[in-house]
């Protein structure tokens, strides 16, 4: 059975019909009869029924016995996407009608399997569905992903991301048991490349690396256990304090009351943290040294005041207890006054003191030191020369040298004598003693109510690396990076949709950990064997090379490996097929 395309003419016109049609024999004789009559080309394409004839016979398309196809982490994958049951929340956020045809939620379900399952850019991505088992497990035909589909997809998609977003972590709430009455707030920013005139969402701000670059923030929210409940995209030019403005307003708006807030010091000024506390926010957040903090300290606690603190970080478990980082602290109240509404806002500040803190903040200094005076003695060797002829030349090479972190820590005088520049300097021990009294010493403070300790505040602050390790993980793991896309709304909702991969990626590193118990390796998940504690990457990687073959009988799995078997137990996830060997 095949279609044929008829040409009819009608006077000067001619029009292209498709039937279908079937061979058969007849007296030993190959004969054809039209089964069908499907209707005229141009208007079933522009009509999109061609495209929905397209998809169901791709549908239905079995392949030939032997053929391969590649499973790896597609496994893991099904189980959580239909878990969240993400198809059906962007589907019913972008209704479509016509079920042949693939809808946003599939699409969008198969970018997610992708960048989980063979992250690289948004490139080819049909090409890579048809030799992994897409259709097979997501019950999408690789056919279909083409470019013009994506890029209709992810179109629609950036509308409604925000309401996909927020339902996503509602349901991973309810389906997994996510905790999120304490959320870690961080930015990021993914630099992108080519010119985007007239953009609202790319645009030149500075990065991690201190450099002004075109880029697209990031914001992520991460749970107590790791897991980023929440990721979305900010234009690349915004104020840090807006992106974290919006982000708690739209978590506020769709969690219950009392969510605590974790986030870095750009919230750290009074005037931020009173209209957090005005918002009903709960927050634990570092203080900005332009609060005051290091002279209230001085004045009201000193070094005297701080007690001990028991906390070991994880990286340093293993160590002796002489090399490991010390802690000392304390709690004291800070009453702050709205000058517009003279209301008082009752906050709280703990006090920490951390000796690698202290020793990093001495090293720096002194290296600063160090470079400073041999750059000063460079130039005194230099004097009079063609370069600083005069005292002038020397105090504006000097004015270079003495940047802000050393210039009230040297005293530098520049003069003449016969003719000829001076130049002389020496440290401030004095300077120098009273600045080394910082050193280690960062406020956090919130507006938790009840009992609390420094202690608990430490604890509490510490776990902000979470979602740092989801910005690296959505770098690195799921290469969200380079972007090629020269759409805001494509750009919008690409970025949004890795976002979800995360919240399944954290899923799955969380779900495994506490099915194994606290600190428990598992066995294989590094080469030769080796036992590691489960993350997100080595969890996936332990299914590289699994594949499913066609076979008379059906499809017929890999022989799973004794790691693969105990991952799936683990997360009660059954096997689609077969494994080979078991008929």
């Amino acid at each position: 059975m095949y279609v044929k395309r008829a040409t009819v003419r009608r006077g000067r016109s001619s029009y292209v019909y498709l039937r279908l049609v079937e061979a058969y024999r007849e007296d030993g004789k190959v004969r054809h009869r039209v089964i069908a009559n499907l209707g005229r080309e141009d208007m079933l394409k522009a009509s999109g029924q061609l495209d929905q004839l397209a998809a169901s016979f791709a549908r239905l398309d079995p392949p030939p016995w032997g053929t391969r196809r590649e499973v790896g982490s597609l496994l893991l994958v099904r189980h959580y996407l239909q878990r969240l049951e993400l198809v059906k929340i962007v589907d019913k956020a972008i209704p479509q009608h016509g079920r042949a045809q693939l809808t946003h939620g599939e699409v969008a379900a198969a970018l997610i399997a992708n960048r989980l399952s063979a992250p690289a850019p948004l490139y080819d991505v049909a090409g890579w569905a048809s030799s992994a088992a897409v259709h097979e497990l997501l019950d999408v035909p690789a056919a279909l992903l083409g470019d013009d589909r994506l890029g209709r997809a992810l179109e629609a998609f950036a509308p409604v991301a925000a309401s996909v977003r927020g339902a996503a972590m509602l349901a991973a709430i309810e389906a997994f048991g996510a905790d999120a009455a304490r959320l870690h707030l961080d930015l990021t920013t993914l630099t992108v490349s080519g010119t985007y005139p007239g953009s609202d969402l790319v645009g030149k701000g500075w990065n991690s690396s201190r450099k002004v670059q075109r880029q697209v923030r990031v914001l992520a929210a991460s749970n107590s256990t790791g897991v980023p409940l929440y990721v979305r995209p900010q234009p690349g030019s915004a104020a840090e304090l807006t992106c974290l403005g919006q982000a708690m307003d739209e978590l506020a708006a769709l969690l219950p009351p009392g969510l605590l807030v974790v986030a870095d010091s750009a919230l750290g000024h009074w005037k931020n943290l009173r209209e957090v506390d005005r918002a009903g926010l709960r927050f634990i957040v570092p203080l900005r040294e332009s609060t005051g903090f290091f002279d209230r300290f001085l004045a009201d606690v000193g070094h005297d005041g701080l007690r001990p603190i028991h906390y070991v970080s994880r990286r340093e478990q293993h160590l002796p207890a002489h090399r490991r980082t010390r802690y000392r602290g304390t709690l004291r109240d800070w009453d702050v006054t709205d000058p517009k509404t003279e209301a008082v806002h009752r906050f709280r500040v703990a006090y920490i003191w951390s000796s690698e803190e202290a020793r990093s903040v001495a090293e720096a200094r002194e290296r600063a030191l160090t470079k400073a005076e041999a750059d000063l003695a460079r130039v005194q060797r230099g004097l009079g020369g063609h370069h600083y002829k005069t005292p002038q030349q020397v105090q504006a090479r000097v004015n270079r040298i003495i940047g802000p972190n050393v210039h009230a820590l040297l005293t530098v005088n520049v003069g003449a004598h016969e003719d000829r520049p001076t130049l002389t300097w020496q440290r401030d021990q004095t300077a120098i003693d009273a600045a080394a009294q910082h050193d280690g010493i960062y406020a956090l403070a919130t507006n938790l109510p009840g009992r609390l300790t420094a202690s608990t505040m430490l604890r509490l602050y510490k776990d902000q690396h979470l979602v740092e390790l989801a910005h690296r993980a959505n770098k690195s793991v799921l290469n969200v990076r380079p972007i090629f896309l020269h759409n805001d709304d494509r750009i919008t909702a690409l970025v949004s949709i890795v976002g979800l991969a995360l919240l399944i990626y954290g899923l799955i590193e969380t779900d495994l950990r506490q099915a194994l118990g606290p600190d428990q390796h598992l066995p294989g998940l590094l080469p030769e064997g080796r036992a590691a504690r489960p993350t997100g990457r080595n969890i996936l990687a332990a299914f590289q090379g699994l594949g499913a073959t066609y076979t008379p009988n059906g499809l017929r799995l890999d022989r799973l490996t004794s790691t693969q078997r105990t991952i799936l137990d683990h997360l009660n996830i059954a096997l689609p097929w077969p494994e080979q060997g078991q008929d």
